[in-house]
């Protein structure tokens, strides 16, 4: 492996007391002028009392079978994963990048890991068993899948819920004999029928962006702006709404639902944005002046954490004040990880893995070989897995040492997803979904 199990995180540069040559030399919202980390200046925020004001709650009834995409996307993963180097269970050929996360749920086969790809299949792949790596579903959905995939129920009652970028939102139900009717329903969103434009107009209605299951079975999708769906796709609302006069911009970022009625996400419109989960009404809009691609979290003390395009990782309240900034040297555009002692992680497209504790203060930061997409993940003991552009898979302790770094021999930007019993399920860009498991002493 080439000596990268050596590797360590390494604390930042320059404490805020010394100087800098970056803004990335400073800790929190500072930022470097003049050779000195200083605060950075005021940026168009909702007027608000930023000591007295809340930080969002994380919602109640989170789907446990999704534990990043449940209403408030809090929490790291119930489930351990390896922290010697696993062994190569299986590889499903799926014959297209393979870029979102798999979810895992109890299918009409046993437990299976469910994901799209960009040729628009969409699969289930058994993961245990005698079975393990055999196909459980196997179907068609037309256009490019970004998304990861939602999931309420287990065996025949399994209902599966994903987007793609033929505009279209999908309802699976997964059968044991392979029923030609697996589809339960289709709804296609926005106003983008005609539209063959590349660039951001020609994506404005893809859906991308989660769906987030909400307690009471509803949807909560990104697309042209964000939709909220009942299980059966009837549109509840749609924000921005007709009566507003801009033309919508798409939302890739997952929406987050809290436990007081608020939806959060970031948009290409650059904001975050706050509505009223009941009705859809915009509550407040934070300014970020790039593209919000990342989906939020929200943190053990209620705090939403966002990264943007323009290499912030963003705390806010909940009434869209800033709490901290921190600045990293390029794009973050994946979720960020919450450990169970709030400590914040992120993975930026500068190539590193960053560790910051909930009060903004960086920690440690990682370097790896390539740009970073793939999502941080944290399990139940505070270990961080996620893949990078050169081509390895890795597992990083609370302390920033790789425990191991397996060559995968393609990019993975995809997230991981873990098994209660520790395997550790992730897509490739060469087209795979892999399963490593614990490697059995000798």
């Amino acid at each position: 492996m080439l000596g990268l199990l050596v590797l360590c995180g390494c604390p930042a540069t320059h404490p805020p007391s010394e100087g800098c040559g970056k803004d990335t030399d400073c800790k929190g919202d500072r930022i470097c002028t003049e050779g000195a980390c200083v605060p950075a200046p005021p940026t168009d925020e909702p007027v608000a009392a930023r000591d007295e004001a809340p930080a969002p709650k994380p919602s109640a009834g989170q789907d446990e079978t999704w534990f990043r995409g449940g209403p408030g996307h809090a929490g790291a993963s119930a489930a351990v994963g390896p922290t010697s180097e696993p062994a190569p269970a299986w590889v499903a050929e799926l014959g297209a990048v393979v870029f979102a996360t798999p979810t895992l749920a109890e299918g009409p086969k046993g437990l299976t890991a469910y994901v799209g790809t960009h040729a628009g299949r969409f699969v289930g792949v058994v993961v245990a068993g005698d079975r393990a790596g055999e196909l459980g579903l196997d179907l068609d959905l037309g256009g490019r899948i970004w998304a990861t995939a939602a999931a309420r129920g287990a065996g025949e009652e399994l209902r599966l819920y994903v987007g793609n970028d033929d505009d279209t939102l999908f309802a699976l139900a997964p059968a044991a004999d392979g029923a030609d009717n697996q589809i339960a329903w289709r709804k296609r969103l926005g106003n983008c029928e005609n539209t063959r434009s590349p660039g951001p107009e020609g994506a404005r209605c893809d859906v991308d962006g989660g769906p987030t299951l909400a307690p009471n079975g509803d949807l909560l999708v990104g697309a042209d702006g964000v939709y909220r769906l009942s299980a059966e796709g009837e549109i509840r609302w749609h924000w921005p709404s007709a009566e507003q006069e801009e033309r919508p911009k798409h939302v890739f970022s997952t929406p987050v639902l809290t436990a007081d009625g608020r939806v959060y996400f970031g948009g290409q419109d650059g904001f975050v944005t706050a509505l009223s989960a009941e009705t859809g009404e915009q509550q407040w809009q934070y300014t970020v002046r790039a593209d919000v691609d990342g989906s939020g979290v929200i943190g053990p003390d209620g705090a939403l954490f966002i990264g943007a395009d323009d290499g912030r990782i963003y705390a806010l309240r909940s009434d869209g004040s800033l709490r901290w900034s921190f600045v990293v040297q390029r794009d973050i555009r994946s979720s960020l990880g919450i450990a169970p002692d709030g400590t914040v992680y992120a993975t930026s497209f500068d190539g590193n893995l960053y560790s910051l504790a909930p009060s903004g203060e960086v920690n440690w930061v990682l370097p790896t070989g390539g740009v970073i997409h793939s999502s941080p993940v944290v399990d139940a003991d505070g270990t961080v897995f996620f893949g990078s552009q050169d081509d390895h898979l890795y597992a990083v302790s609370p302390a920033g040492k790789v425990l191991w770094a397996i060559d995968v021999g393609a990019d993975v930007d995809s997230s991981v997803a873990l098994t209660d019993d520790g395997a550790v399920i992730v897509g490739c860009d060469d087209g795979t979904l892999r399963a490593f498991v614990a490697a059995v002493a000798e």
